[in-house]
């Protein structure tokens, strides 16, 4: 395995920057909810990696540092692609020019607010349920976002906001206020 904890950093950071750059284009070609299902998949795999190898170093069994290494970088596989980049163009495409700036801050504060919970919470959790059963929940949550993907959230990808809206079941998906806004949003898109 890997010795070198400096260069394992190094390894999986690069990937991160390349994969990122790549999704740009393969968001187009895939689809949004194609790649958010991947990445909810591999997010979920990487995380059962990442709790057996914790649980093998607890136990005694099998536990090569490839294994730890190769779970992270499948994780940053699936975050790079999918949940990294995607949400953040699906907020931009489920809500009207209007109201994207405050659905984009709102959506980041609720990210940002998450993310430092899991950032306080990780060391109570790991003493509670310890590293192998941290990387458990981890592995739960992200199947419970496989699932969510697979059953509440519609392709973006090529629609109208009022597509949209009608696939998410929207009662205002045929209101003439959102036909209204969209028609200017269009008509500000094509003359910019």
């Amino acid at each position: 395995g890997m010795a070198d904890a400096e260069m394992s950093s190094i390894v999986i950071m690069s990937m991160q920057v390349v994969l990122a750059a790549g999704s740009c284009g393969l968001v187009q070609i895939a689809g949004r909810r194609k790649l958010l299902k991947f990445a909810c998949a591999t997010m979920c795999i990487a995380h059962i990696g990442l709790a057996y190898f914790m649980a093998a170093q607890e136990t005694g069994w099998w536990s090569p540092s490839w294994l730890a290494l190769a779970s992270l970088s499948t994780y940053i596989v699936g975050y790079s692609i999918g949940m990294g980049p995607v949400p953040w163009l699906i907020v931009a495409e489920v809500f009207p020019v209007e109201a994207v700036g405050s659905a984009s801050a709102i959506a980041t504060s609720v990210g940002w607010t998450f993310s430092f919970a899991v950032s306080i919470g990780f060391r109570d959790l790991q003493a509670r349920v310890g590293p192998s059963g941290v990387f458990a929940v981890f592995a739960a949550l992200c199947l419970g976002c496989l699932f969510f993907v697979i059953f509440l959230v519609p392709e973006t990808k090529g629609k109208t906001l009022e597509e949209i809206l009608r696939a998410l079941g929207s009662s205002s998906a045929r209101s003439p206020d959102l036909v209204h806004a969209e028609s200017n949003s269009c008509q500000q898109r094509c003359s910019a």
